[in-house]
């Protein structure tokens, strides 16, 4: 066996491999020091990914490949219902599209609620 194999090897008990450095502990003002926590405002300027789904469908190879301008895709949603708003692919609430300005848009109407929603997006 060479050298070269035995660097993953485990150093037993009581023995010093030349190869790695000592750990050191950080200062002891350092490690009792209290943490200082930050008001939540410091996450105000964080931007997380938002996904609206309109619905879903399951498609065959061939039919995504046929697929055209002007074609139509049917979803699993009904005219009028709710949409789904996913926050980091975390469902969020449910709303309803909107106009505004010429341009889409969620009016949230519900917040989802505690139980694990996640479709992903």
């Amino acid at each position: 066996m060479s050298d070269e194999s035995t660097t993953n090897a485990v150093v037993e008990s009581g023995a010093v491999d030349e190869r790695t450095e000592p750990v050191t502990a950080a200062p002891a003002e350092v490690r009792n020091s209290p943490i200082t926590m930050r008001p939540l405002e410091t996450l105000n300027s964080v931007e997380l990914p938002v996904t609206v789904e309109l619905g879903r469908t399951r498609l065959l190879m061939k039919e995504l490949l046929s697929l055209r301008p002007g074609s139509v895709v049917e979803l699993d949603r009904h005219v009028g219902a709710p949409v789904d708003v996913f926050v980091n692919s975390t469902l969020l609430a449910h709303g309803e599209v909107v106009v505004v300005d010429d341009e889409l848009g969620v009016r949230i109407t519900a917040i989802a609620g505690g139980t694990d929603d996640t479709r992903g997006a």
